[in-house]
This record gives structure tokens, sequence and C-alpha cells, in this order.
């Protein structure tokens, strides 16, 4: 056996076990997005309506002074995750409940939070 013949077959075969991963969880994707799909019935598209409202006008209330916010406080207070939350503060100001004027950071950590640890072996 050549040298690296076994690493590239390593390779393969973990290339191989991350597309099978992928693949079953486009398929969890999709059949998630179907049984939703289905309960969209009027009363439930209110009911989703009505609590992304309530979100919205709890995450507006940090604002009513102005100034700076931490992300972490508006997900800690809401109970929404900090993607959620800040989803939430795009969308409002999207459509005029708030106005974002500035945005701070620092280095994230690495991890892509929308993938699941089930990917990450």
């Amino acid at each position: 056996m050549k040298p690296g013949k076994k690493s590239r077959k390593a390779r393969t075969e973990r290339l191989l076990n991350s597309l099978e991963l992928v693949s079953a969880r486009m398929m969890e994707t999709v059949v998630v997005n179907s049984q939703l799909a289905s309960l969209q019935t009027p009363e439930m598209r209110k009911l989703f309506d009505t609590w992304l409202d309530c979100m919205s006008d709890e995450i507006a209330r940090f604002f009513e002074e102005g100034g700076e916010v931490n992300l972490s406080d508006i997900s800690n207070t809401t109970g929404l995750s900090r993607e959620s939350a800040l989803s939430l503060l795009v969308a409002l100001d999207r459509r005029g409940g708030i106005m974002i004027r500035s945005v701070t950071g620092e280095k994230g950590s690495g991890k892509n939070s929308d993938i699941c640890g089930c990917m990450e072996k």
C-alpha cells in the first residue's frame, strides 16, 4: 500500500459519513417544514402573529429610552435565542418599530449556531 493511500481512504470515509449526516438533516428539515405547512390554518397563523407581536413589543421596550442594549439581555429576558432576538430586531427595524443606529461585536466562538451537534463529529 502506498503512503498516503490510507489517509485518502480515511478522508473519503469521513466525507461519506458527513454527506450521510447532511442528507439526513436535509430530509428532517423537509419533513418538519411539510408538517408545519400542513398546520398553517388561519387560526394557527393568527396565534403565531399574536405571539410575534407580543415578542416584538417586549423587545421594543428595551429601546424606549434609546441607547445601547445588549443582545444577551434581550435573549435572557424574552427567553429567545440570541439568533431569534436578532431576527426580531431586524424585523422591528424594517417595519419602523425601532431604528438600529449601530452594531458592535467581538470575535465569535467559531461554531455555527445553525448547525446541530449531530453534524459535528
